[in-house]
C-alpha cells in the first residue's frame, strides 16, 4: 500500500479541508499556465486525486443502499392479516417515518398529484446528504491513527458536503430535475413560456418581456447556486468552528500545562454542544436543501389550480387513523399498490 499523504501541519483546521488519500495523481492533465488551487491546478497542470471528501461521498452513498436495502426488507408485506403490514423493527419504523414525513408535509402539499411519481429522488436526495452530513460528525481519520499510530490516517473521514464540488453536483442534479419534470408534466411550450410573466402576444411589451425573460432563467439559475453555496457553507462553517474551539487548547498549552488542561475541560464541554448543536444542522440542512428543491420543482411543473382540486374522502391528509382499519396496507406508509 501506498505512503498515505498527510500535512506537516495538522492544526484542527486543516481536517476541515479536502486530502489526497495517495501520493501519485491518478490522472495528469496539462491545462496551460499558471495556478488555480480552488480547482487544483499547479504549475499548469490538473491532478486528479482521491481525497477524503470523495471517498467519503462514496461512503454515504454505500450507506444509503444498504441501509434502505434492510429497511425494504422490513417493510415488504410478509404473512396475512393484519400483521403482514405491520413494519418490524425498530430502525425500520425510524426510517420509513422519515419517509413518511417527507413525502406527506414536504413533497405533498408542494408538488400534489405528482408526489408518488418523483418521491423517489426526494428521497434520495434528502437521505444522501443526511447520511454525508451525519457520517462526518464521525472522527474516522482519528480512531484509524489511534489503531494505527500513523498519523497520515488523521485526514481520513470528513463531510463530503463540506465540499462545494459535490454540493455544485448535487445543485446541478436539482437543476435538471427542475427542467425535465416541467417539461415533461406542463410540456415543453408552456415550460418555457412561464419564465415570461407578461406573455408575448403584445409586440409593444418584447422590451419589457425580453429582460423579464432572462432575468427569471438568471434567478433559477440563482436559486440553484444558492443551494450548493447553503450546504457548503453551512456545514463548512460547523466543522470550523469545532476546529477553532480544539485549537484552544493547542494555544493554550503554548503558554502553561495548567491553562492546557484547563481550557481542555471546558472545550470537552463546550465541543459536545457544538457537537450535538451540528447534529441538529445536519438534519436541518439535509431538510432544506430537500424542500426548496421541491419548491423550485413545484414552480415550474405544477399547475396553480392544482391544490385547490377538492381531496379524496379517503386519502391520507383528510382521514384520521381510523382509515387504517379500512386499507391496512396504509399501516406501512412505503407499501404501494
Amino acid at each position: 500500500m501506498p505512503l498515505l499523504v498527510a500535512s506537516t501541519d495538522h492544526s484542527p483546521i486543516t481536517h476541515v479541508l479536502p486530502h489526497p488519500l495517495h501520493e501519485n495523481p491518478i490522472v495528469s492533465v496539462p491545462v496551460g499556465e499558471g495556478d488555480i488551487p480552488a480547482l487544483n491546478i499547479f504549475d499548469g497542470r490538473y491532478d486528479f486525486f482521491i481525497t477524503n471528501h470523495l471517498m467519503m461521498s462514496l461512503v454515504g452513498a454505500v450507506t444509503v443502499v444498504l441501509v434502505f436495502a434492510y429497511v425494504a426488507s422490513r417493510v415488504r408485506a410478509k404473512g396475512q392479516g393484519l400483521e403482514a403490514f405491520k413494519t418490524r423493527g425498530r430502525v425500520a419504523q425510524l426510517f420509513e417515518t422519515m419517509c413518511s414525513f417527507i413525502r406527506d408535509e414536504v413533497a405533498r402539499p408542494n408538488l400534489g398529484h405528482l408526489t408518488d411519481k418523483y418521491i423517489y429522488y426526494i428521497w434520495t436526495i434528502f437521505f444522501f446528504i443526511l447520511f454525508c452530513n451525519v457520517i462526518g460528525l464521525i472522527p474516522i481519520g482519528y480512531i484509524m491513527q489511534s489503531f494505527t499510530g500513523n498519523t497520515a490516517y488523521s485526514h481520513w473521514g470528513g463531510t463530503a458536503t463540506g465540499n462545494l464540488s459535490l454540493n455544485a453536483i448535487l445543485a446541478l442534479g436539482s437543476f435538471f430535475a427542475i427542467l425535465f419534470i416541467g417539461i415533461r408534466e406542463t410540456g415543453a411550450k408552456t415550460f418555457f413560456l412561464h419564465f415570461n410573466p407578461i406573455g408575448w402576444d403584445d409586440p409593444k411589451m418584447l422590451l419589457i418581456g425580453i429582460p423579464l425573460y432572462a432575468l427569471e432563467w438568471i434567478g433559477l439559475i440563482i436559486k440553484c447556486v444558492v443551494l450548493a453555496m447553503r450546504l457548503f457553507g453551512t456545514m463548512m462553517a460547523g466543522h470550523l468552528v469545532i476546529a477553532a474551539f480544539v485549537g484552544l487548547v493547542f494555544t493554550a498549552a503554548e503558554f502553561s500545562h495548567a491553562l492546557g488542561y484547563g481550557v481542555e475541560l471546558s472545550v470537552i464541554g463546550g465541543g459536545i454542544v457544538l457537537t450535538l448543536l451540528e447534529l441538529f444542522i445536519c438534519f436541518l440542512q439535509a431538510f432544506i436543501f430537500t424542500f426548496l428543491t421541491v419548491l423550485f420543482i413545484a414552480m415550474t411543473a405544477v399547475h396553480h389550480d392544482d391544490h385547490h382540486e377538492e381531496e379524496h374522502p379517503f386519502s391520507d391528509e383528510s382521514q384520521m387513523d381510523i382509515d387504517k382499519l379500512i386499507d391496512p396496507k396504509r399501516l406501512g406508509p412505503l407499501v404501494h399498490e
